[in-house]
């Protein structure tokens, strides 16, 4: 099997902690044998057309708890509502991003233990499922990437390496305060490393499947929770942007609203974090790091 980003082999040569069994036990090819014949035929030509690579498909969850919704949010992902991403690398990375939410794809592991990195794994999944797999996709364009960017599990490395990527040309780079922020300002196929009360998100933002009739531009971020009630993996609308915050579409993964919400909650004057109605953005302090996939001709 071939066009498997460096960490990937190496994890699975060392049978890290965070590979699903049947990785483990029957290797690459034969896990991805075993869940491409568990798709239906019209889920296996929808992930043919989209060239979504093998080693991906391997590590699709095969759970029945799983199956229902992995084998809808797939029929859905091939027809996106909104404009498309503006560029070869953008539009890749959108692709997948929303085969690794779709798919539910679990959240790499910590380099040295291979233990799953569960909250802190949100860097991790772009940083080793997205760019990674870009870097190898546009081997010219992204020759002056820095390797690390396919394989930190650290937003703040992460966001230097980034500030390199910008002076070589491949990617643009803005910090925009919660205040300022704007709908327009979210491009799919991006990425943002989002800084808020008590911690930092990372994750990439893919237009809405048409099927889900949200508003025509709403656009959802897609990445791994961290929250124990979705579990150690990665997710669709784990938070999402809409032009009208104040008549949100969706509420079913993200109950305190849009990302542009300015909804806040207080308990004897305090702002509650713990209930979901707050946006945890609005309170205070929240700074959006905006990453556009642009890439350099080298």
């Amino acid at each position: 099997m071939t066009g498997i980003p460096a960490w990937f082999t190496a994890d699975v040569a060392r049978q890290a902690q965070w590979l699903p069994t049947n990785v483990i036990q029957a290797g690459v090819e034969g896990a991805y044998q075993q869940v491409w014949a568990w798709l239906p035929a019209d889920i296996q030509a929808n992930l043919t057309q989209m060239n979504i690579p093998a080693w991906l498909i391997a590590l699709v969850p095969m759970a029945a708890s799983s199956q229902a919704e992995i084998y809808k949010q797939f029929r859905f992902m091939p027809t996106l509502s909104g404009t498309q991403p503006s560029n070869a690398l953008a539009q890749r990375a959108e692709q997948l991003l929303i085969f690794g939410g779709a798919g539910q794809l679990p959240t790499p592991g910590d380099k040295t233990t291979g233990a799953s990195l569960g909250a802190e794994g949100c860097t991790a999944a772009m940083s080793k499922y997205i760019l990674a797999q870009l870097k190898l996709a546009f081997p010219s364009q992204l020759a002056a990437m820095n390797a690390e960017l396919a394989n930190s599990q650290s937003s703040v490395e992460m966001q230097s390496l980034f500030q390199q990527a910008a002076s070589a040309g491949l990617v643009q780079m803005q910090s925009v305060p919660f205040a300022q922020l704007q709908p327009a300002d979210f491009r799919p196929g991006s990425l943002t490393i989002a800084k808020k009360p008590g911690g930092t998100h990372v994750f990439g933002w893919s237009r809405v499947p048409i099927g889900w009739n949200w508003f025509a531009d709403d656009m959802m971020a897609v990445g791994n929770t961290g929250l124990a009630p979705y579990g150690d993996r990665m997710i669709l609308a784990q938070e999402y942007v809409t032009g009208d915050p104040a008549a949100p579409g969706e509420l079913a993964h993200n109950q305190h609203g849009p990302i542009n919400s300015t909804n806040v909650i207080y308990v004897n004057g305090q702002p509650d974090l713990s209930d979901p109605r707050t946006n945890v953005y609005a309170v205070a302090g929240a700074d959006f790091v905006l990453v556009n996939l642009i890439g350099a001709i080298a």
